[in-house]
């Protein structure tokens, strides 16, 4: 019993953990997706040492992503200086995602989920991103 709760303390200690994807769940209503006309960015922040925050402009890179009803996952180079960016807070109260919009083909979003190694972070969106729009989520969650 002693060793699996400090192995749980220990392995909280490191933090959340490297960022592998970024999730979406896009609104399954009418006209609630978005084409080639608008784009999605986002930006983390909770790393303890170097830069706090990154960045991932334009996540779908003008593919057919965000339909309605769907998830769309992105990694790998898809999340550019967001790749493997190392979540080191291990509280929800430091943890920030923003959600900005941008074009003329609007899209509503559910949700944003964060994966890491260990974990995910889900933090509820549910408006329509119009024109250039942000939105900085304050429902969050863990799992995993």
């Amino acid at each position: 019993l002693f060793s699996s709760v400090v192995g749980k303390h220990l392995a909280k200690d490191t933090g959340y953990g490297r960022v592998q994807s970024i999730d979406f769940m896009t609104s399954d209503c009418k006209d609630c997706g978005m084409t080639l006309l608008g784009q999605v960015s986002v930006k983390i922040c909770g790393a303890l040492e170097g830069e706090p925050c990154c960045a991932v402009v334009n996540i779908a890179g003008f593919d057919q992503s965000f339909h309605e009803g769907s998830v769309d996952s992105f990694g790998g180079a898809k999340l550019q200086e967001c790749q493997n960016f190392n979540i080191g807070i291990n509280s929800l109260e430091s943890f920030d995602v923003t959600v900005y919009h941008q074009g003329m083909d609007d899209v509503r979003l559910d949700w944003v989920q964060v994966v890491t190694e260990s974990l995910a972070i889900k933090c509820n969106i549910g408006i329509l991103m119009e024109d250039t729009t942000s939105f900085k989520p304050t429902d969050c969650d863990i799992r995993g």
